[in-house]
């Protein structure tokens, strides 16, 4: 039993760094997003990330695959990938990053509805409001009956969708596949779509079209510039570090103990954000994280009381 509270101590402490990690490179992704195209960025991340884990892996005695025995849905949950996260860094670009974040953090209750279709699990009432209780949030953020509702803040919450249906399929390959496997086939993917649009792209061309407000993916590529390079090794290796350092926690303790902790993200990447970019959220905003994470800590400690941890054991990265 102490063993047990030990571990999920370790857990939780794990958890929190990860998700304090993830924040510094979140506000570093959007600090260089007027200079550096994000197909460039989610390249280096890619290719770099999979090294990382790779040199990892073999650091601790895992065996390394670099293939998958589901390689349509493994492609499929790639796919869902490049396009959700390129969404997600284009939407933080474009307001402010702790509105992106908690927009996210409705995975889990988009994580527990498609579980109903993809695993037949039953949900209560109780979850039910629990999570209109947290769609109720987002409104509050997005204000669509003001003059400051705009398209972009509905690409996190689309953002969200897309990760569940990803964690559906990560949960169906998971018999056969490690996470590890999953993550390298899932970066290979990412590093070829975001590859190609850097060979149809990154001259820069895509700017010749004279459309406003997409600057942070029509800048050309540069690859001569060793400060930018740097710069985007360092924030590798640094989401590199958070995803090992979040699935270490998940490893050694109970995920419905340490998956409310991941919401210690928000407060980590809302004080950089508020350091670096002076952003303070307003009291629609602050009442819409609370009711999100409010309903999102519910419903994980209510799947954990019915032994249905379908959100507790995804994590939110």
């Amino acid at each position: 039993m102490t063993s047990n509270v030990q571990q999920n101590s370790r857990g939780i402490l794990l958890v929190i760094l990860a998700m304090s990690v993830f924040s510094i490179q979140d506000v570093l992704i959007k600090f260089i997003s007027s200079n550096v195209s994000l197909f460039q960025i989610l390249f280096y991340r890619s290719v770099i990330g999979a090294l990382l884990i790779i040199i990892f892996q073999r650091a601790i005695g895992q065996t390394i695959r670099l293939w998958t025995a589901y390689p349509a849905l493994s492609l499929l949950r790639g796919v869902f990938f490049f396009f959700g996260y390129s969404a997600f860094y284009f939407a933080q670009s474009k307001m402010p990053i702790a509105n992106a974040t908690v927009l996210f953090l409705v995975s889990p209750f988009f994580i527990t509805i498609l579980s109903i279709y993809f695993f037949d699990s039953r949900v209560g009432s109780r979850r039910w409001i629990a999570m209109l209780v947290g769609f109720s949030g987002v409104a509050f953020i997005v204000q669509p009956e003001t003059s400051q509702f705009g398209w972009i803040y509905l690409l996190p919450v689309g953002v969200a969708l897309v990760y569940s249906m990803s964690m559906m399929i990560a949960k169906k390959t998971a018999g056969e596949d490690t996470v590890y496997q999953q993550v390298i086939v899932m970066y290979f993917v990412t590093a070829i779509l975001s590859g190609l649009m850097g060979l149809i792209f990154g001259d820069g061309s895509i700017a010749d079209l004279g459309i406003e407000g997409i600057e942070f993916i029509s800048h050309p590529w540069r690859l001569n510039i060793f400060s930018i390079n740097a710069s985007l090794v360092v924030i590798a290796g640094i989401g590199t570090t958070g995803f090992i350092l979040l699935h270490s926690a998940y490893r050694i303790a109970d995920p419905a103990v340490i998956s409310p902790y991941e919401y210690s993200g928000l407060a980590s990447v809302g004080i950089l954000a508020f350091f670096v970019f002076g952003e303070v959220p307003s009291i629609q905003a602050i009442t819409g994280m609370l009711l999100i994470v409010g309903a999102g800590i519910y419903l994980f400690n209510r799947e954990r009381l019915q032994g249905q941890d379908n959100a507790a054991e995804a994590s939110l990265r």
